[in-house]
């Protein structure tokens, strides 16, 4: 891994913690609302007197839980770490509420713009200040890909959208894994092919604004490439036996990995389920493995582990894969089942994560 180390200026000072704690109290607002909006398409929750603002919500709910949530919380990770820009996660939490509150997609849209290119402004701040490196570049080209999905979603291209958010994703993901395999030594050829997944990823992004359908293809071969990459190479092997949350997060890591792959090969066949299990099953399992780790770091509390925190895991798996064998067989009643499973995993974590901070240090 090629690093090239700058001059570190003085740091700034810590961001105050109620902003902090604000900005993530509006970006979890727009998870709740994406939730809910996946629970009434699944048919899990009723659809009665929407109206048009509410009919536009539910059938935006993907754009407000990648460009609003996503978009925010990751957004507030960087700004944390570099102590500054906490408008760019502001931005793309308010573009949610614009969305899903009041039905303006067009002005949700240009916040969300704003917000990646913000984002991409942050990266390029932190390349500057502190240090240019391998997987710095593969998280940048998310901030990228999530400026061209916001941008896609904006001028009426879903399916660019689509890749765009989830390569924004994948590749933030991807660049944190990358930075931790520099405790372990690889072979020549598995850094080759860690750049070559990087490639296929940005390249699928850029072939969906033109050739959506090719893209589709190379994205998912792509994906494929990426888990077992992670699979053989990532810390995560070498951790799941550790006491305490690093065992916690590497477990949840190698699930993810392994949805992953099913979503390569669900994708690979033409199956649009492919997205959700790249999306609840990979994403989801790296969400409930890092919030534990992440919780000291934005509010400054330490929850005690528990292994309780696995048992939401199991359970969105679960439901997970029933909805996969619902959508192939068109079941609909298994789809409403199956919503009913994420909702249940979604609010389970959120318990186990009280009770562990309420009991922590």
């Amino acid at each position: 891994m090629v690093t090239t180390a700058r001059p570190r200026a003085a740091d700034p000072p810590p961001l105050p913690r109620w902003a902090i704690g604000a900005a993530a109290l509006m970006a979890i607002a727009n998870l709740l609302s994406a939730v809910v909006g996946g629970l009434v398409r699944l048919g899990t929750l009723p659809a009665t007197n929407l109206g048009p603002t509410g009919a536009q919500a539910i059938g935006g709910h993907g754009a407000v839980m990648m460009a609003g949530f996503f978009g925010a919380l990751i957004a507030l990770e960087r700004v944390v770490a570099l102590r500054h820009g906490l408008w760019v996660p502001v931005l793309a939490a308010l573009g949610g509420w614009l969305g899903w509150g009041v039905g303006q997609w067009t002005a949700a849209g240009v916040l969300w713009v704003t917000s990646a290119a913000g984002l991409v402004w942050l990266y390029a701040w932190a390349g500057s200040h502190r240090a240019v490196s391998l997987p710095l570049a593969v998280e940048a080209s998310g901030a990228l890909a999530l400026l061209v999905a916001n941008a896609a979603f904006t001028l009426g291209q879903p399916e660019a959208a689509r890749i765009g958010w989830s390569a924004f994703l994948v590749l933030t993901i991807a660049g944190e894994r990358r930075e931790l395999t520099r405790l372990v030594k690889l072979p020549g050829w598995a850094s080759k092919a860690f750049l070559g997944g990087w490639a296929g990823a940005v390249a699928a992004v850029l072939m969906a604004l033109l050739r959506p359908d090719l893209a589709g293809m190379l994205w998912w071969i792509t994906m494929a490439l990426l888990a077992a990459w992670l699979l053989r190479w990532d810390v995560a092997t070498r951790q799941w036996r550790a006491n305490g949350w690093a065992g916690h997060t590497a477990i949840c890591l190698l699930v993810g990995y392994v949805w992953l792959a099913m979503a390569a090969v669900l994708g690979l066949l033409g199956q649009t389920v492919a997205w959700h299990a790249l999306w609840l099953g990979f994403v989801m399992a790296m969400v409930f493995g890092h919030a534990p780790i992440m919780l000291p770091t934005l509010a400054g509390w330490r929850p005690e582990p528990t292994r309780w925190a696995l048992l939401p895991l199991s359970l969105l798996g679960a439901s997970l894969a029933l909805r996969v064998a619902s959508a192939v067989t068109a079941w609909p009643t298994g789809l409403m089942l199956a919503g009913a499973g994420h909702a249940l995993a979604f609010v389970l974590f959120g318990a186990v994560m009280v009770r562990a901070v309420r009991r922590g240090r």
